[in-house]
């Protein structure tokens, strides 16, 4: 049976200088090379070279390390410099990666700004600093994410834990990311070696549905969902699942219970809060279908979003820059419900019932561009059939517009339209509201 090393052992070139301590699958030690550079190595628990599917895992493992060092993802993820086996009071395998420091986790991050409020009494979804922070962090984290998935990757393990980030003021952002805890990550086009023999891995209130379904394998969609979870927490100050009952977790998640959020500043331009608060909703959705790809959540944290993403469930979220027409779109479903909702820059919204004048005072809630709206802008109404239609009033201040275009017409509703105020030849755009179903 393989036993622990200890500060000063020696395994093949490496010298252990400490023991983090061990986890579900295997043990953790702080280690040094024979140039003194240093290594994160992992003694294996897990599988030991007596499972069956071991051999399977040893070669998963080199195919996962090759595709991290060749791609994008090196930037981002982990590196593994080094995996061996070795007997050390029975053979066990061994995996050294490069060692991270000069930086903390995000989980690290979070609870030292909460602390700091707490002892200064200051609000700190009122601090601009904290704010702009946060915006920084989402976007590098969500750029890591984005490359890990170009490489087929699937972390499978995503946590605010396991984003370690640095601060460097020679890169435009400010700080390296370092996806961290990656050894039982997945590739998603090769089925793991141990399916079948045990579950995959996750951290309470961060699994994805994928997670908790039986016989279901995360694929990069629950990256996704999971990534929400933790923009929910950047951008919102909350955790929209986070219960200590497990159980009530998943029953959660799987009504999709979560609301889209208020987020908790404005997003620089050209990035719209209506748009990332859309898009971190459609990422908790149940059906990995319906959830954005890293990518495209990435461009939207932005303002780069260029093209309506459409689930298969045929929901559609409008693009940050508006379409040079307002004519129907063939990609988006035509609004057909009881209700309708109208979603504002800073995630709140408005939900309409029955035939309602949009105007100055209905709309003010959404901010101060509210003024730019006249009493009487536009009337909002539900025809036979359910189909929700827009129309202008005549002799306004300002434009209706409609995904940027002046409306001169009734016009029928999609999922994802926005309405505004502005003036079409100018290209301004005052207050978008993006238009949805609510069933």
């Amino acid at each position: 049976m393989a036993k622990k090393l200890k500060v000063g052992d020696r395994i093949r070139q490496y010298r252990v200088t400490k023991v983090f301590g061990p986890g579900m699958m295997a043990i953790s030690y702080g280690a040094e090379g024979p140039t003194g550079e240093k290594v994160f190595l992992k003694q294996y628990k897990s599988p030991a070279p007596t499972v069956v599917w071991y051999k399977a895992f040893v070669a998963y493992q080199n195919e996962l390390g090759a595709r991290v060092r060749n791609g994008r993802a090196a930037q981002f993820a982990v590196r593994q410099v080094d995996a061996f086996e070795e007997v050390w009071g029975g053979p066990c395998y061994f995996q050294a990666f490069e060692f991270v420091e000069n930086g903390a986790d995000l989980q690290q991050m979070l609870d030292e700004e909460r602390e700091w409020h707490r002892r200064t009494k200051s609000p700190a979804t009122r601090d601009p600093a904290v704010w702009a922070r946060h915006v920084t962090w989402a976007k590098v984290f969500m750029t890591g994410i984005a490359a890990l998935h170009e490489s087929k990757i699937v972390h499978a393990d995503l946590k605010p834990a396991n984003a370690y980030l640095i601060q460097d003021p020679t890169i435009s952002s400010g700080y390296q990311l370092k996806l961290i805890d990656m050894d039982f990550s997945l590739l998603a086009d090769r089925r793991a070696p141990w399916h079948g023999h045990q579950g995959y891995v996750g951290t309470d209130n961060y699994r994805s549905p994928e997670h908790m379904a039986r016989g279901s394998v995360p694929g990069l969609a629950s990256d996704v969902f999971t990534c929400a979870l933790m923009l929910y927490e950047l951008l919102a100050g909350y955790h929209p699942y986070w219960t200590d009952d497990q159980a009530e977790y998943a029953k959660l998640v799987q009504s999709y219970a979560a609301k889209p959020p208020a987020l908790a500043g404005v997003m620089p331009s050209p990035a719209s809060n209506a748009e990332v608060s859309s898009f971190l909703h459609r990422c908790l959705s149940p059906n990995p279908a319906d959830r954005p790809t890293a990518a495209e959540l990435r461009a939207v944290l932005s303002g780069r979003g260029e093209k309506p993403s459409v689930s298969k469930a045929g929901s559609a979220t409008a693009s940050a820059k508006a379409p040079a027409s307002s004519a129907p779109r063939a990609a988006a479903e035509l609004i057909l419900s009881d209700r309708i909702e109208l979603l504002g820059p800073d995630g709140r919204s408005l939900q309409i019932g029955v035939r309602t004048e949009l105007g100055k005072t209905l709309v003010r809630q959404f901010g101060p561009d509210s003024e730019f709206w006249d009493n009487r802008q536009c009337v909002l109404e539900r025809q036979s059939g359910q189909q929700w239609v827009l129309s202008p009033v005549a002799g306004t201040t300002n434009e209706t517009l409609v995904n940027g275009t002046a409306l001169t017409a009734p016009y029928p509703l999609r999922q994802g339209d926005r309405i505004a105020v502005g003036r079409q030849d100018k290209g301004i755009v005052k207050m978008p509201l993006t238009a949805r179903a609510l069933k």
